[in-house]
C-alpha cells in the first residue's frame, strides 16, 4: 500500500512539473528529506524518485517565465566555482594510479560527482523559479516539517524505549545515520522557530512549537556528541536572540538540568565522556582522520585526493601506524578530498552566506517595506551556525541541506535587490530627484542602494 501511495504521488506529479516547475522543486525537496519511498518495502524503495520528478522540472524551468531574471551573487558565482573545482579535482585524480579507482561500499568517485552535480543543479534551479517570498517560505516550511516529522517519529520513539535506544533515520538515506540525523534536525529547528513566530495561523502555530520541541529530544536521543554540540550552540544562539532573553536562558538551562537528571545511563555515560574530554577510539579515529587529511592535502595541495579520497590504502601511505576512518568533518573532508583551493571555496562561501545574512538584516531593519526577511535571515544565520558547528565532526560536505540554505540566501539578495530598485524608483517618480530628503524614510531605499553599489554588492 505504501509503495502504490509514494509512485502514485510521484507520477502524479510528472505533468504538473512540466507546467509548475516550482512545484517540482517542492516535490524533488520533500523526497530528497523526507524520503518517503524509504518507508515502502516494495518497488518504491529503490525506484529512482528524484530524477522522475528532477527531468521535468529542468525542462519546464527551461520554458517558464516565473523566474528570477538575474540570479548571479557572490555566492551564485562560489558555488558554481565549487562544483567546476569538483569536475577538476575528479578528472585530475583519474590521471593519478594512485587515487584512481577509489571505490567505497560500491560507490565509484565518478558516481560521487554525479550526485553531488545533480545537488548544486537544483539548488540552482530552486535559485532561478523562486522569485517571490511566499514561495521562499513554503520551501522552508515543506523542509521544516519533512525533517520535523521524523524528529516527532523520533521522540516517540524515545518515549517508547524510555531514552535506552538510539534515534536513526531511514533506512538507505542520507540522514540514516544518527549523527547525520542529528544534524539536520539542528539545521531544521531554526526554521520551525522563527517560522512559527510569524506564522498567522493559530493551529499551525502550535503544531511548528510541538515539532520544535520533539525535534530537540530526538537530537538528544541520536545519541550524537557533535549533535549534541550543535543542539547547545543552535539553541543558546535562538535564546540570545530572543525578545525575553532571560525567561529563554532560564528554560534553556532548566532543560539542560531536567535532561542531566533524566537521562538514561547510557546517554551519560557517553556524553560524559566527551564533555569530560575523555576520548573514546571513535573521537581518536575522528583525529586521526584529520590528520590524514592534511597531510593528504600537502601532498596534492591543488586538487586533494578527490571523491572517496579515505579509503584504508591511502590512509596507511599518508598516516600509517592510525587507524583507518572517514573524513569525520565537512572541513577536513574538502580538504582532503579537493585540496586547500576547494577548502578554500568552500570555507568562503559559508562566510560569504553568514556575513550577507548580516548585511540583509541591517537592511531590513532600515527599510520597513523589507521587514518580512528578518526571520529568514535570522533563521538562515542560526541554521548556518548548526551546520558549521555540528558538521564539524561530519562528513557532510555536500549535504543538500546545506546548498538549500546558500540559495536561500541568494534568493533573499534577489528580493531585496529587487525590492530596493522598485522602492527607489517609485520614489523618484514621486519626489524627483532635485530635492532628495535623507532624513525622510521613503529616501532610506536610495541611501542603501548606494551603500550597496546599485544591488550589486547585495
Amino acid at each position: 500500500m505504501r509503495d502504490v501511495v509514494v509512485l502514485a504521488i510521484v507520477l502524479g506529479s510528472v505533468p504538473i512539473c512540466f507546467f509548475s516547475p516550482y512545484y517540482g522543486v517542492l516535490v524533488w525537496s520533500w523526497l530528497a528529506y523526507f524520503n518517503p519511498h524509504r518507508f515502502a518495502y516494495g518497488i518504491a524503495y529503490n525506484f529512482p524518485v528524484a530524477q522522475v520528478i528532477a527531468v521535468p522540472t529542468l525542462i519546464g524551468a527551461m520554458f517558464t517565465r516565473e523566474h528570477n531574471r538575474n540570479i548571479f551573487t557572490r555566492e551564485t558565482l562560489l558555488i558554481v566555482m565549487l562544483s567546476c573545482w569538483f569536475a577538476i579535482t575528479y578528472a585530475y585524480s583519474t590521471t593519478v594510479p594512485e587515487l584512481a579507482y577509489n571505490e567505497i561500499m560500491f560507490v565509484t568517485p565518478l558516481s560521487e560527482l554525479i550526485t553531488v552535480s545533480k545537488v548544486i543543479l537544483m539548488t540552482l534551479v530552486s535559485i532561478w523559479l523562486i522569485n517571490t517570498k511566499d514561495k521562499l517560505r513554503y520551501l522552508f516550511l515543506l523542509t521544516a516539517f519533512s525533517f520535523g516529522i521524523l524528529a516527532i517519529k523520533g521522540a516517540l520513539f524515545g518515549l517508547r524505549t524510555g531514552g535506552e535506544e538510539r534515534v536513526w533515520g531511514p533506512p538507505g538515506s542520507f540522514v540514516e545515520d544518527n549523527n547525520f540525523l542529528a544534524l539536520a534536525t539542528n539545521m531544521c529547528l531554526p526554521m520551525l522557530y522563527y517560522l512559527a513566530r510569524y506564522e498567522p495561523n493559530r493551529k499551525f502555530r502550535i503544531l511548528m512549537r510541538i515539532t520544535f520541541v520533539c525535534a530537540i529530544f530526538s537530537v538528544l536521543l541520536s545519541y550524537s556528541r557533535g549533535g549534541l554540540l550543535g543542539l547547545s550552540v543552535v539553541l543558546g544562539m535562538i535564546a540570545m536572540r530572543s525578545r525575553y532573553k532571560t525567561l529563554s536562558i532560564t528554560l534553556l538551562i532548566s532543560t539542560a538540568l531536567l535532561v542531566v537528571s533524566f537521562a538514561p545511563e547510557r546517554w551519560m555515560d557517553r556524553m560524559g565522556k566527551f564533555v569530560h574530554g575523555n576520548l573514546d577510539n571513535s573521537a581518536e579515529r575522528r583525529l586521526n582522520a584529520w590528520h590524514y587529511a592534511f597531510v593528504l592535502a600537502k601532498n596534492y595541495p591543488l586538487t586533494g585526493g578527490s571523491f572517496n579520497a579515505f579509503t584504508p590504502r591511502l590512509f596507511e601511505k599518508y598516516a600509517p601506524g592510525l587507524e583507518y576512518a572517514g573524513p569525520h568533518s565537512v572541513y577536513f573532508q574538502m580538504m582532503g578530498e579537493h585540496g586547500f583551493v576547494g577548502f578554500g571555496i568552500f570555507v568562503s562561501l559559508l562566510g560569504s552566506c553568514w556575513f550577507s545574512l548580516r548585511k540583509l538584516e541591517r537592511i531590513a531593519k532600515t527599510v520597513p517595506e523589507l521587514g518580512w526577511m528578518m526571520p529568514y535571515t535570522q533563521m538562515l544565520r542560526v541554521s548556518l551556525l548548526g551546520f558549521m558547528i555540528s558538521g564539524a565532526f561530519l562528513a557532510c560536505a555536500y549535504f543538500d541541506l546545506f546548498y538549500q540554505l546558500c540559495a536561500g540566501t541568494i534568493v533573499l539578495k534577489i528580493l531585496c535587490r529587487k525590492q530596493l530598485l522598485l522602492l527607489a524608483s517609485k520614489s523618484e517618480d514621486t519626489t524627483g530627484t532635485d530635492s532628495v530628503n535623507q532624513d525622510e524614510p521613503e529616501w532610506v531605499p536610495n541611501t542603501v542602494l548606494a551603500t550597496l553599489g546599485q544591488g550589486h554588492a547585495v
